[in-house]
């Protein structure tokens, strides 16, 4: 068994009550790090377009290009407003709904969600038409978002709990290390290296760290089964290759914070008390 393993696997059985609360507190604010950092990705945010948010299963916006004249507008205008399974249309610079968007776009209530499919596969073929959307029908109020206020509070969440986990750490680290010093003496007396020394306590902060993370997949994907058919309140919960990417990075994340941890509580090693001689 090497250095490392055999080290690792006495520090792990050297864990008391203390300890243990406070490594188990450690994962605790970890988690409520990466928790915050996914919350502040997947949940709420600013639209890229606060008028489509709000479209019903019947409503469809047609962007147009910048590039129509004023009469070729008019024209699909009238060729959209005479189909029969359309209730009304409306006209709007792009400007006014997006600032910094250019061209215009079309307002389109069908008659019915059904008339909604018919009216866009027509409308898409039709030239000069950029991008067609449609409304999913999850009305405004029912949408998760995340105000402002919210978001700071998320990021003063993270901050903080990135604070405590180190000190929370540090502390947990001083107390399981604190039980160990004889035989970390014993080590240095005998000519064991720091190199031989410091990584398996940072491996225990990195475990730590990993815990957390599997901690955060586990609760987004089963986030995602409760929410069942309410799933949609939440839309960038829908994106598969989004949340795929958030929980990759908050798993690196939450190994790179517990490695930063173990490092922090390994410098607890030189103090004087871990020093061979008296």
């Amino acid at each position: 068994m090497s250095t490392f393993f055999y080290l690792f696997r006495e520090l792990l059985g050297a864990i008391r009550t203390r300890s243990a609360a406070l490594f188990a507190a450690v994962i605790v604010l970890v988690f409520v790090c990466l928790a915050s950092f996914a919350a502040l990705l997947l949940v709420g945010g600013a639209s890229p377009d606060p008028v489509d948010a709000s479209l019903g299963p019947d409503e469809i916006v047609v962007h147009l290009s910048p590039r129509l004249s004023a009469e070729t507008v008019d024209d699909l205008h009238a060729r959209i407003r005479v189909r029969p399974d359309v209730a009304a249309i409306s006209f709007r610079f792009a400007e006014e709904v997006s600032p910094g968007s250019t061209g215009g776009r079309f307002f389109v209530r069908a008659t019915s969600p059904d008339a909604a499919d018919a009216v866009l596969a027509d409308v898409e073929s039709m030239s000069g038409v950029t991008q067609v959307e449609r409304g999913d029908g999850v009305p405004d109020d029912a949408r998760v978002a995340v105000p402002p206020s919210a978001r700071l509070g998320l990021l003063l969440a993270l901050v903080l709990s990135v604070v405590l986990s180190l000190v929370t750490g540090r502390v947990g680290f001083r107390a399981l290390l604190g039980s160990f010093r004889v035989e970390i003496r014993v080590m240095r007396l005998s000519g064991t290296s720091e190199r031989a020394i410091v990584p398996p306590v940072v491996g225990l902060g990195t475990l730590m760290g990993l815990l957390s993370g599997l901690l955060l997949v586990a609760g987004i994907y089963l986030g995602q089964y409760a929410l069942g058919a309410g799933l949609a309140a939440v839309p960038k919960l829908v994106d598969g290759g989004l949340v795929l990417g958030v929980t990759f990075a908050g798993l690196v994340l939450g190994l790179l914070l517990g490695t930063f941890v173990g490092f922090f509580g390994a410098s607890v090693l030189s103090s004087r008390e871990f020093s061979p001689l008296p």
